[in-house]
């Protein structure tokens, strides 16, 4: 298989300046994969990070790291793929070797990398990633479904953090992406009910078998999962729980916010935090092709790489028309 020397990507140089240019093709270190890019979905962090820049991405760096792709070519110490293979990637890389990698929580990777950040990702025709951190996508997957492989397995994690989900009364805060896909892994976990409070009538109906909420009242569900940036949605989640409930806070609050520690204190509430996935890869790669869960759904739009503007702003403004959108790349088979 051959791969060119140069390559067409997506290279942030500044906050709002994302420009494709023409960038050399990368070259796998030895535990590593070359990927020729199959489809990239858009996440709202990439629009965030394009935005705002809140984590310090050192510039100028390609964005993207919600993909799947073809191998090219493997490092000198990959021995589990070939050229050839279809793939779907997970982005966030651990180092393997710091206090909480030892721990067994490699999620909490003090020396934590991630495409797109600290490396350049998959809005390019090629991208690199460590061997360990991708899963062969089945035949009847596409890639644009498998480049949901991430979403999906932090999306388990905050289901995980929930604790026993079943016969419980469940309330999702947020109808976005995440929102739709915490939902359907809800209900698909058992719980009773599962009530999504949002602002978008047109994303609250893409959600299967879930009730539109536009208040709930104090004290009536079991666990509450917050999908969404924003500190009136805490205190939301936070009334709507009953005693012994427990809020998860999958989205993240980039500031503080004031905490009634008396109200958390009588009704004995719990809060935890969901960051990342604790190697939910393989289980995130079966629920892609679990019908019950139908997460093809969630892509409502594709676009070729050359149409990336219009994709980028469907993804940014087109709440009341869109959920995942997706850039697609030529097959190289």
């Amino acid at each position: 298989m051959s791969v060119p020397i140069t390559m067409r990507a997506l290279q942030m140089r500044g906050l709002g300046e994302l420009v494709l240019t023409q960038l050399p093709v990368p070259q796998p270190g030895p535990r590593e994969v070359l990927l020729r890019t199959l489809a990239a979905t858009i996440c709202t962090s990439d629009l965030v990070d394009l935005a705002r820049n809140p984590f310090g991405i050192a510039l100028p760096r390609v964005l993207g790291h919600e993909a799947a792709g073809v191998v090219v070519a493997t490092g000198s110490q990959v021995v589990t793929l070939q050229p050839g293979d279809r793939v779907a990637v997970h982005p966030v890389v651990p180092c393997g070797g710091c206090a909480e990698c030892t721990r067994g929580f490699g999620h909490l990777c003090q020396r934590m990398g991630h495409l797109g950040s600290d490396r350049d990702g998959a809005f390019a025709e090629y991208f690199v990633q460590r061997a360990d951190r991708v899963r062969l996508l089945p035949d009847a997957v596409p890639a644009k479904i498998g480049a949901l492989l991430e979403p999906v397995a932090v999306c388990l994690q905050a289901i995980a953090r929930a604790g026993e989900v079943r016969d419980r009364e469940v309330l999702i805060a947020g109808d976005g992406p995440f929102g739709n896909l915490l939902a359907r892994l809800a209900r698909h976990a058992g719980a009773r009910r599962v009530l999504v409070s949002g602002r978008h009538p047109f994303r609250l109906a893409k959600i299967p078998q879930a009730e539109p909420v536009a208040s709930v009242p104090k004290g009536s569900v079991d666990l509450a999962i917050l999908a969404v940036s924003a500190p009136a949605a805490v205190a939301e989640c936070l009334h709507a729980l009953r005693p012994r409930g427990r809020l998860v806070v999958f989205s993240a609050l980039p500031d503080a916010l004031p905490l009634d520690l008396f109200a958390t204190h009588l009704r004995e509430l719990e809060i935890v935090g969901a960051c990342n996935d604790e190697d939910r890869l393989d289980e995130a790669l079966r629920c892609l092709s679990d019908p019950a869960l139908a997460i093809a759904e969630l892509v409502t739009h594709e676009f070729p790489f050359s149409e990336w503007a219009t994709a980028l702003a469907l993804a940014r403004d087109g709440h009341d028309q869109a959920l995942k959108v997706a850039l697609t790349f030529p097959d190289p088979s």
